[in-house]
């Protein structure tokens, strides 16, 4: 019987992290989750991956490789669908197999969620479970607990999203994956250094999933991606509410690169700015474009005060 799991702190743990940590700790398994990524884990993950491997990547194989001694096992889903008419980032696909071949010494303990192809969260969760050496009614009863504490932890974000939405003062919206924009060493100085020069901070994968994904039609009604799809919806939620947006890409990721181009070419309204970043990116010049953005945002906030003043007298 497994003791204890391993959970990278990359990628999908971003997303899923509180549905795993409660379901194994109610099944009496051990969780480890990795450190926050530095720049160590994201070299050591560049050691283990071909070139064109994209950043996010690169940082989740060397949460893998720190964890896989220390574990009896390494949780590596795969996630190919959530719903019958979209699908999910190829790398969610195949991390899996990446793993197991870059890592060989990663014992892996995986799940599969392909709804196209009748493969659904819930059953793949109860299999994963009976693995562990546990009856199904205990699995199911693990998941639909997990289930419920991980919903209630995602609203309470959402409603604190609202609260931000509704400060006074300058705020910027934050476009990018979970595993980007909570990542300490991709998303986290983007949010540290906007909040430094004085704007309140709301994150797109925080918006509430269901409004999301009614909204997003609003922007494009075929985008085959699900989780762009409801970064999509989060940006026509927020646009009207906040002063700028920063779309946070990560190298060389597909995707993202055409829904942030939708994005911009479509909302010429609302002042954007797009960093793309990689492995070699330093602080310094970061720093440096989003002190710019933000001091153009305030004198058009300004701008926009005084000519209210005006209109008024």
């Amino acid at each position: 019987m497994t003791a204890s799991v391993g959970l990278p702190r990359a990628l999908l743990y971003h997303e899923y992290g509180d549905l795993w940590t409660s379901f194994f700790e109610s099944l009496g398994v051990t969780t480890m989750v990795s450190p926050q990524s530095n720049r160590a884990i994201l070299e050591r993950g560049s050691r283990l991956a071909v070139d064109e491997t994209c950043l996010p990547v690169k940082i989740y194989l060397g949460h893998v490789d720190l964890l896989a001694p220390e574990v009896d096992a390494v949780l590596v889903p795969r996630i190919e669908s959530l719903n019958k008419r979209e699908t999910a980032c190829v790398k969610l696909w195949g991390a899996v197999d990446v793993v197991r071949n870059s890592v060989p010494a990663a014992n892996v303990l995986d799940y599969d969620v392909d709804v196209r192809h009748g493969k659904r969260e819930h059953t793949e969760m109860i299999r994963l479970g009976k693995s562990l050496g546990h009856n199904a009614a205990q699995v199911a009863v693990a998941y639909a607990n997990a289930k419920r504490r991980a919903a209630g932890i995602r609203r309470a974000h959402a409603a604190r999203q609202v609260e931000i939405a509704q400060r006074p003062g300058l705020k910027v919206l934050v476009v990018g994956h979970p595993y980007n924009v909570q990542d300490a060493l991709i998303g986290g100085p983007v949010v540290r250094i906007l909040e430094q020069e004085g704007a309140s901070v709301l994150t797109a994968e925080l918006t509430d999933r269901r409004q999301a994904r009614r909204m997003s039609a609003l922007l494009s009604q075929d985008m085959p991606w699900t989780f762009n799809k409801e970064l999509l919806g989060a940006v026509e939620h927020y646009r009207r509410l906040v002063d700028g947006i920063v779309f946070l890409v990560t190298f060389p990721c597909g995707p993202d690169s055409l829904m942030t181009e939708l994005c911009v070419r479509r909302l010429q309204d609302v002042p954007s700015i797009v960093l793309v970043l990689d492995e070699l990116q330093g602080e310094a010049g970061l720093r440096t474009r989003l002190e710019s953005f933000v001091d153009l945002l305030k004198v058009r906030t300004n701008r926009s005060l005084t000519a209210g003043v005006e209109s008024d007298g």
